[in-house]
């Protein structure tokens, strides 16, 4: 053999392996790893750190980069990225607060229909939990003469719904003197409760009133009032306000009721401390919020352990919710680079170990049915006096209403909140209402 046989033989070699039907030259563009981003507020994004790495075992070739995003910003970076299509990322946390604008502007893309989540996937949720995320098929909402499809543009990642947390060691008492065995369920009862407690402490100083009410934060009014009086903000076409209607008149006139009548104090967060520390001082007994707050009383106020008690929101009819059900979602931008792979990862954090690890760090409960078989949803909590709060809380998932998507963000955070001050400085309910229905239909049409 010549002394060029070698290199001969060699390159037929090469030619042969590279000219080869089994050859895909994409397989070598897939020899380097597929980097998905994640976009999320601190908890989310801290769970996410920690268990990445189990994704990345049982997904070889896919890389997950976390992005801790702050909670008040995450909409408008998202937004901004989308809109520019640069730095999009493949998979958000979403509010039910304001995904509902992303979804309707088609900045997501639909979740039902793909071999990644399929029927199966969907099954093991609360019904009520995933229609939280279902919306008008965009291609189709703008049409007003069809019933557009319904489709699923997010997953829940938790739930929140609106609890009444009350201090039982001082509240027990006033009620067993009222010959109440329990937390008031009515509005009436709650109202009556309220008056009693400032009559019964009025020497007391500071003075000592029965709940905690923010006329500047239209999330426990739209949770919690709105629906436990029948009401909704928009009608079910999304096109129309709807919370100027009698139910809706009447969620504005108890809130307004529970001010004027002595029962609440009305919290500013600009000029006013934490009301953590109206519940330290039993300045307030009650607060109307998400069972997340368990968390914050177990972290923050250790040494009222024993003392609270959680309750369901009272309702003006029986025939009604005791409240709304959000939360938060993962989503997927319309434009994110690498869709597939970010299925994959949603349908990662959607098992029971993430839910769980998730949920030890925020209290909020999980959105999975197969979660709850954990035996911790079973345990009596010492910081609630023994209760079984998840009894309580299971309860009112599968009885909640499942929260309205706004198409548009400023229906609540602008319109229903310069309402809800109005009404609370004593402006006339129906005449506030229709003004602030008609800026809100002004927006709609848009």
């Amino acid at each position: 053999m010549s002394r060029w046989g070698p290199y001969a033989l060699f390159l037929l070699a090469v030619l042969l392996y590279f000219f080869s039907p089994k050859f895909d030259r994409q397989n070598v563009e897939n020899l380097a790893p597929v980097t998905i981003t994640f976009w999320g507020f601190s908890y989310p994004a801290q769970t996410m750190r920690e268990l990445k790495h189990l994704f990345e075992e049982q997904n070889p070739g896919i890389q997950v980069e976390v992005q801790t995003v702050a909670w008040e910003h995450l909409q408008q970076k998202t937004l901004w990225a989308i809109a520019a299509n640069s730095n999009v990322p493949d998979v958000i946390v979403g509010s039910s607060e304001w995904i509902g604008g992303l979804i309707n502007a088609g900045a997501l893309m639909p979740l039902d229909g793909t071999e990644e989540l399929d029927p199966a996937f969907f099954e093991r949720y609360f019904p009520a939990a995933l229609r939280i995320y279902q919306f008008p098929d965009v291609r189709s909402f703008s049409d007003a003469t069809t019933s557009p499809i319904l489709r699923q543009y997010g997953v829940p990642l938790d739930l929140d719904l609106m609890l009444a947390f009350y201090r039982h060691d001082i509240l027990d008492p006033v009620m067993k003197r009222k010959g109440l065995e329990r937390f008031p369920e009515t509005w009436e009862g709650l109202l009556e409760l309220g008056k009693t407690v400032a009559q019964e402490f009025q020497t007391s100083q500071p003075p000592v009133k029965l709940l905690v009410l923010d006329p500047e934060d239209p999330v426990p009014f739209s949770m919690a009032f709105l629906p436990a009086s029948g009401a909704w903000i928009l009608d079910h076409s999304l096109r129309k306000a709807a919370f100027q209607s009698p139910e809706g008149c009447a969620a504005f006139s108890f809130f307004y009721r529970l001010l004027a009548q002595n029962c609440a104090v009305r919290w500013d967060r600009s000029t006013m401390e934490d009301p953590l520390v109206l519940f330290k001082t039993t300045r307030a007994l009650v607060n109307i919020t998400g069972p997340w707050y368990g968390k914050v009383l177990e972290r923050r106020a250790p040494e009222l352990a024993g003392r609270w008690k959680m309750a369901k929101f009272p309702r003006r009819s029986e025939n009604f919710p005791s409240c709304a059900l959000g939360g938060a979602c993962l989503a997927v931008p319309y434009n994110a680079p690498h869709r597939k792979e970010a299925l994959k990862l949603i349908r990662f954090m959607a098992n029971d170990q993430f839910a769980l690890e998730y949920f030890r760090r925020v209290g909020s409960p999980p959105p999975q049915k197969t979660a709850w078989e954990n035996p911790v949803f079973r345990q009596p909590v010492a910081y609630f006096g023994g209760q079984r709060i998840y009894d309580l809380i299971r309860e009112v998932i599968e009885t909640a209403r499942p929260v309205q998507l706004l198409p548009n963000t400023q229906i609540t955070r602008d319109s229903l909140r310069r309402a809800l001050r109005a009404i609370a400085d004593g402006a006339p309910i129906q005449e506030t209402l229709e003004k602030a229905a008609s800026e809100v239909d002004a927006l709609l049409a848009q």
